[in-house]
């Protein structure tokens, strides 16, 4: 079993897309455990105020239809903030996908998340270095039995409890703690500036961590080639990235 000593949520996103940057939540599915092995289950149809294309309708089967008149997740910003403040956080390549695409959310309605200061747990992760597959198959090795209903955010998010819970039963060298699974999924890196690893401290100095500048610095970058700054400004980066290329400009 999984040990608490505060809470943990496990949520899981159906969006419009994939593009963490474009694209919008359709649906929200959370799940909190607490210490005292109670849970509660929340779950929201979200107003994308986007057309979802029929490719995502015929994954996640949510419809343009289906979330007419539902609340935009502005509406649900804070009850969401309230849900996640007190808790670290689990599920499925939440740390690629789920977390990022709502850090941007938050970001667009002015109501910025940072997820840097809690422990996060991805079972995704966990079973890509023990069973690198799909959360079907780790369904089938870990739970047994076929996964149905596979898209929808709350089956999704119940099924990566019961994927964890198999896991920490399955391999007696995984740690039962939020700390040491948290540590397992993401060793500790303290250059890391961002979730996604795009920039990262080097020699003390903020540098870009991927691409033709990866080991620039931002300051070295702002006086000899603005153009690339102004790019990221205008690209598909996080919130928490832009500001700091902000600072390095001005």
């Amino acid at each position: 079993m999984l040990k608490l000593t505060k809470p943990i949520v496990f949520f899981d996103l159906e969006a419009t897309g994939i593009n963490i940057f474009e694209d919008r939540i359709v649906q929200i599915g959370a799940v909190k455990l607490f210490p005292d092995n109670t849970r509660t289950e929340h779950e929201w149809l979200v107003n994308p105020k986007i057309p979802i294309p029929k490719e995502s309708s015929e994954i996640h089967g949510i419809t343009d239809e289906m979330v007419v008149g539902q609340p935009t997740f502005g509406d649900i910003a804070q009850e969401l903030i309230e849900l996640i403040n007190d808790s670290d956080l689990g599920g499925y390549n939440i740390r690629y996908f789920d977390i990022p695409m709502l850090q941007n959310e938050f970001a667009r309605i002015g109501m910025p998340f940072d997820a840097e200061d809690k422990k996060i747990i991805d079972a995704m992760t966990i079973f890509k270095i023990k069973e690198p597959r799909t959360l079907s198959d780790a369904y089938q090795k870990y739970v047994g039995g076929e996964f149905k209903n596979a898209h929808n955010a709350m089956s999704d998010i119940k099924a990566s409890i019961e994927v964890l819970e198999g896991q920490l039963k399955t391999y007696d060298d995984l740690p039962d703690s939020v700390d040491g699974l948290h540590t397992f999924c993401f060793p500790d890196d303290p250059d890391r500036y961002d979730m996604e690893g795009k920039l990262k401290y080097i020699n003390g100095e903020l540098s870009i961590n991927f691409g033709k500048n990866r080991g620039r610095s931002l300051e070295e970058l702002a006086k000899n080639e603005r153009s690339y700054l102004l790019w990221i400004l205008n690209g598909s980066f996080s919130e928490k990235i832009k500001e700091a290329v902000r600072q390095a400009l001005e």
